[in-house]
C-alpha cells in the first residue's frame, strides 16, 4: 500500500512485528537499511515507533540524538537526518529482536525499563544513547536467547 513518495510504507518501516519469524519476512535486508538511512526516515514514523515501545519524545530525542525542540519543528512528512534516522533503524531492530527472545513487546518493554545486573545495576533503556550501549544489550539479548545469564 504505497502513497505519494512512498510516505506509506516509511511510515511503517520501523513497527515492531509480534508474529514469530514474521520479523524475517518484514526485514529488508542490511542494504535496504543503508538506503532507508542515507535518504532518511520520515518523523511520522519515529513517532509512531515511539507509540508503540512507549519512549516519552524526551527519551525519543535522547537516543536519536537530536533536542526534543528540534524534534518538535519537524513537520510530520519531514525526513531526518542520516544519522537520526540511522540511530532510529537500530532503535527498532533492537526492540525487535528484544520481542522475539522475550515473546512479547510487553515483556521487552519492561525489560529494557528494570535495573539490572548485568549492566551494573542500570536499565538497558539509559544505556540507548551510545552505540556501545546498543551492542551490549544485543549481546545480552543473545545470551538470554541461549539460556546463559550473567
Amino acid at each position: 500500500m504505497k502513497h505519494i513518495k512512498g510516505y506509506q510504507v516509511q511510515e511503517n518501516a520501523l513497527l515492531i512485528v509480534e508474529q514469530p519469524g514474521a520479523a524475517y519476512v518484514a526485514s529488508s535486508g542490511y542494504f535496504d537499511f543503508i538506503q532507508l538511512s542515507r535518504s532518511g526516515i520520515i518523523k511520522r514514523a519515529l513517532l509512531n515507533l515511539s507509540r508503540q515501545i512507549s519512549f516519552s519524545l524526551s527519551e525519543l530525542a535522547q537516543v536519536v540524538h537530536i533536542s526534543e525542540r528540534t524534534l518538535q519543528r519537524y513537520a510530520d512528512d519531514a525526513k531526518l537526518s542520516a544519522d537520526t534516522s540511522e540511530r532510529a533503524i537500530l532503535l527498532s531492530q533492537l526492540y525487535q529482536r528484544g520481542t522475539e527472545v522475550f515473546g512479547h513487546l510487553e515483556n521487552f518493554k519492561e525489560w529494557m525499563r528494570t535495573p539490572l545486573p548485568a549492566f551494573n545495576y542500570q536499565s538497558p533503556i539509559s544505556l540507548l544513547d551510545t552505540t556501545f550501549g546498543f551492542q551490549l544489550i544485543q549481546d545480552e539479548l543473545g545470551r538470554i536467547e541461549h539460556g546463559i545469564f550473567a
